[in-house]
């Protein structure tokens, strides 16, 4: 084998090498750095269900929610060094929609309608798949590498929590891929909060939650959305 290779023409190599590297996933987890990088004091991950009847109402109450919730993280983390994720729940395929500091999210959100012109333009709502968003959101930030095992972590999501996927046997498949990516969140001492969860979803979150190692405390379920959202204490 090894003398065949040596036997193919350069252009074929090149063409050989541009196949494998075109065939190659995109992933949406952080790339490990070379070095060694400063360790978060706390980070927060805040996940938008951008689909459905109630797409619109979020998109215009996300501004005064996010800020709200991250002003009050950032006081239960006595500042310190902070990232903010935001995530969408929709049918665009790209799930992570931004990271940075507070004041980066505050400087690239200046007014409600910047941030809900942003929303709506990365969403496709026309499909809800909660497990999969979910499991994305919860997978970037178990691999973010400035996250340690001391860093105070909080991801919520604002959503029904209804998955749109028809297919019984791939929506179950997602949600326990979905379920092993939470153990992994809760085993390094991330904290959950849902809000806006459907009534007849709550007790099915709460079920998931449970196998996946939450104790109470560790999470919060609403099916309100309220002007200021509690979140889990550290």
């Amino acid at each position: 084998m090894k003398n065949a290779i040596h036997l193919l023409p350069v252009p074929a190599l090149i063409g050989l090498l541009l196949c494998f590297s075109g065939c190659l996933k995109k992933s949406e987890t952080p790339l490990r750095p070379v070095f060694e990088t400063q360790s978060l004091d706390s980070c927060l991950a805040i996940g938008i269900d951008l689909s459905g009847s109630f797409a619109d109402d979020l998109t215009k109450r996300a501004y005064p929610l996010i800020l709200g919730m991250m002003a009050d993280f950032t006081d239960q983390s006595f500042g310190g060094d902070c990232k903010i994720v935001l995530s969408q729940m929709s049918g665009n395929d790209d799930v992570l929609l931004f990271e940075g500091t507070p004041e980066e999210l505050r400087h690239r959100f200046r007014s409600p309608e910047e941030m809900s012109g942003f929303l709506k333009a990365h969403s496709k709502p026309d499909r809800s798949p909660v497990y999969v968003a979910t499991r994305t959101t919860i997978d970037y930030i178990n691999a973010m590498p400035d996250v340690a095992a001391d860093t105070k972590v909080v991801t919520v999501l604002l959503s029904d929590m209804r998955d749109s996927e028809s297919n019984l046997p791939t929506k179950s498949k997602e949600g326990y891929r979905m379920i092993d990516s939470l153990t992994h969140y809760r085993e390094r001492g991330g904290n959950l909060a849902l809000y806006f969860v459907a009534n007849d979803e709550v007790s099915r979150w709460k079920t998931i939650l449970e196998r996946s190692g939450f104790e109470p405390g560790q999470f919060v379920i609403n099916n309100a959305l309220v002007t200021s959202p509690e979140l889990p204490r550290f």
